[in-house]
């Protein structure tokens, strides 16, 4: 009963951690989804200064969310290092999925930004791994993207087609209404990036209908959806997409993105002054040392606007800003450094896997080890009952083979009895002057009396039969109840081993009154004339 309760106890506290952990995970998604359409009121609601030390879950998840508000508002701002590193072991050790996931993309960020590329490869390969371990397709999707994206800046095509194949065939089945905004966004730019222009402006256009101003993703869609436009050559639109993003845009490299294309526009449409001024703009917003395929475009751009402007010098150090983006394209063209920090995590994720298996197995070989020992324990305690139960059957044996020499030892002192019996009544029935004084003297020491026959106590003569014959009264009773008191009392005799004239010497009758009863015997067991009624019984009752 108390081992009932107690795994009642344990059912209900494991359903109660489930739902509690289903719980956190669906506060921590509601909370994400509040910021993420007003990050700058979720801002104005937390103290973002209020996380020196970072001790449990709570405390872990509130941090997460303070940066990420912030990372939303700022996409150049990211937290520290350390603290989001101790954030994804708390968040490991309580199976806080969502919040490790969201650690590990903001800690790819940190990494990105101190441009550590083997770094930034293991936290999104391990972030990899538990989104499979998890099955989160959308997840899977957007890190598969954010490698098809780290590709494209290395100009390695060949691998970001592969990681952009990979990422949409991880949402290939997930149905459009149920993605969220930042998945419909990221399938935005890949449909952009392929060439389905169309596909994209369909998602971007549906996306700034419904998304506020006030969201985090509201410039991204304008963005996309000005490069869509550009690409489409819907000039005109585009260009007020732009605008409409520049408005807010603070990531450089988002503003440098918004200018080029204006620039690309304005050209287009032969407006020289706008275009001057956006290229003088994104030239500005260019801070990063990293040369990316935009780049080499925009400044190819620059070149035919100096040739235009017949300004050979600007001319020059356009095409040699082009020369160096080329140079970079040949000398990344093999995506080697990114392929060697790809290689570098395959090998110490091989490891980490041989590791695993390696513990599976001692576990395993552990486990093996534990139920053998339990199945030994079980064994010998069988074992034991087994020997435990033979040493009882033994000593009922020995028991038996006691009661069986007690038995024959009562058998005797019965026998003898009847020896005594037999005799005492011969001799009182054949020398009775004789033996008159020799009977007073047996009654004084109540031998007489002591013994069954000679007082005609023949209920405990029956029970002497039964003790030294194997029941043979009962059995002799039971099959032939057409025998009468002295029919049974000479049956009983016989079989004790009493002759003739021993029977009449007890019943104090002739030999001729005995061979009478034989012969009625004898027809009432049907037995022939003369038969030996011992020998004939010994044959009809099951005797041993």
């Amino acid at each position: 009963m108390k081992f009932k309760i107690c795994l009642f106890l344990l059912s209900i506290s494991f359903l109660f951690s489930c739902n509690q952990e289903h719980l956190s995970t669906y506060n921590f998604d509601e909370k994400i989804i509040f910021i993420e359409n007003d990050p700058h009121l979720y801002l104005s609601k937390i103290d973002t200064t209020g996380f020196p030390q970072i001790r449990n879950g709570k405390e872990a998840t509130d941090f997460i969310l303070s940066a990420l508000t912030l990372n939303y508002v700022n996409n150049d701002c990211y937290p520290s290092k350390e603290q989001l590193q101790k954030s994804i072991r708390i968040f490991k050790t309580e199976k806080l999925v969502q919040q490790q996931l969201e650690a590990q993309y903001l800690l790819a960020g940190v990494y990105r930004k101190e441009k550590d590329l083997t770094n930034e490869v293991h936290v999104i390969e391990e972030a990899i791994y538990l989104a499979n371990q998890e099955d989160d397709k959308e997840w899977l999707f957007y890190l598969y993207s954010y490698l098809g994206d780290m590709y494209i800046n290395q100009f390695n095509m060949f691998q970001f087609v592969k990681y952009l194949t990979l990422a949409n065939q991880c949402i290939k089945d997930v149905p459009l209404a149920d993605m969220s905004i930042s998945t419909k966004i990221q399938l935005a730019k890949n449909l952009l990036y392929t060439g389905n222009y169309n596909e994209s402006y369909e998602i971007l256009e549906e996306l700034e209908y419904n998304v506020g101003k006030n969201n985090t993703y509201y410039n991204d869609i304008k963005r996309l959806l000005g490069v869509v436009l550009y690409k489409m050559n819907q000039l005109d639109s585009s260009i007020e997409k732009l605008n409409d993003a520049l408005a807010t845009e603070k990531s450089m490299s988002h503003l440098f993105t918004c200018h080029s294309i204006l620039t690309y526009c304005y050209y287009t449409k032969n407006d020289l002054v706008k275009a001057e001024q956006h290229k003088i703009l994104a030239k500005e917003c260019d801070t990063d040392d990293e040369i990316r395929l935009s780049e080499i475009e925009f400044y190819t751009l620059c070149a035919k606007f100096a040739k235009t402007n017949h300004n050979l010098e600007e001319q020059i150090h356009y095409l040699d800003k082009v020369k160096e983006g080329y140079t970079s394209v040949l000398n990344y063209n093999s995506g080697q450094s990114l392929d060697e920090a790809i290689q570098s995590y395959t090998r110490i994720h091989e490891k980490r896997m041989f590791n695993k298996q390696i513990a599976t197995y001692r576990y395993i070989l552990t486990g093996f080890l534990l139920i053998v020992c339990i199945w030994l324990i079980v064994y010998i305690r069988i074992r034991k009952k087994q020997v435990y139960k033979i040493l009882a059957l033994q000593r009922q044996i020995d028991s038996l083979e006691n009661l069986r020499n007690i038995k024959d030892e009562v058998k005797g002192f019965i026998m003898r009895d009847f020896e005594i019996a037999k005799k005492i009544a011969v001799l009182r029935n054949t020398q009775q002057v004789q033996s008159a004084k020799f009977l007073k003297d047996l009654e004084k020491h109540n031998i007489i009396e002591g013994n069954d026959l000679l007082t005609m106590n023949w209920e405990q003569f029956y029970k002497d039969i039964d003790l030294s014959f194997d029941g043979f009264y009962s059995k002799l009773a039971k099959a032939y109840p057409t025998l009468n008191e002295k029919e049974l009392q000479l049956c009983c005799m016989l079989m004790s081993g009493f002759k003739t004239d021993e029977i009449a010497a007890i019943w104090m009758n002739s030999v001729f009154s005995v061979h009478k009863y034989k012969t009625n015997v004898r027809k009432k067991i049907n037995a022939q004339e003369g038969a030996n009624i011992i020998a004939f019984l010994s044959e009809k009752l099951p005797l041993q």
